[in-house]
């Protein structure tokens, strides 16, 4: 009876045994792998967004490298409106021939001295002009659409002042226009 009883301890204390070598090896080795086997799989994924989202961004700048030659021609027109240098007897003619397009005589036109500005973080020079032109209204107001809109450098009108001329019927509208004309520094290529 007494060998009976001794075999049930031995195996209760195998059983016991084998229990806790499975919970130590539970906790000691293989959680830690399938932590490890997480992470790893959760990396991976990111890694596979991540390349699916660069490859994404590489066939767009692929398009967008096919366009590069009309995206050139697009900025050198925009830089006409900026030119590197003053170039204000350009734009002195520029004036005249605005003027001649609309029926309007451009008067007196002075140039001042340039200040420095900055737009989009980008340091450039604006020169105040001032100028005089007369002619109907209807003239005077295509003419202020040329210099805004039609010509091709780049001028911000600051002020108009308007001088009505008298009631007769061929009298002419006077205008006194403030504006700048901007200097781009060279572009970078």
């Amino acid at each position: 009876m007494f060998a009976g009883r001794m075999d049930r301890i031995w195996a209760l204390g195998g059983i016991l045994v084998a229990a806790i070598l499975l919970v130590v090896g539970w906790f000691f080795l293989i959680s830690p792998q399938l932590a490890e086997t997480d992470r790893l799989q959760g990396e991976t994924e990111t890694a596979h967004v991540r390349a699916a989202t660069l490859q994404s961004r590489l066939s767009q700048l692929k398009r967008e490298n096919a366009d590069l030659p009309r995206y050139r021609a697009e900025l050198e027109a925009a830089r006409q409106a900026l030119p590197t240098t003053a170039e204000s007897e350009q734009f002195l003619r520029q004036l005249q021939t605005a003027g001649e397009a609309t029926g309007v005589d451009v008067g007196t036109v002075a140039v001042g001295a340039p200040a420095v500005v900055e737009a989009a973080g980008v340091k450039m020079h604006s020169l105040p002009v001032a100028l005089t032109a007369t002619g109907g209204t209807v003239a005077l107001d295509e003419f202020l659409d040329q210099l805004q809109q039609v010509q091709p450098r780049a001028a911000l009108i600051d002020d108009v002042t308007v001088q009505e001329g008298g009631e007769e019927a061929d009298s002419k509208t006077g205008l006194n226009v403030n504006l700048k004309i901007f200097v781009a520094p060279p572009a970078v290529k």
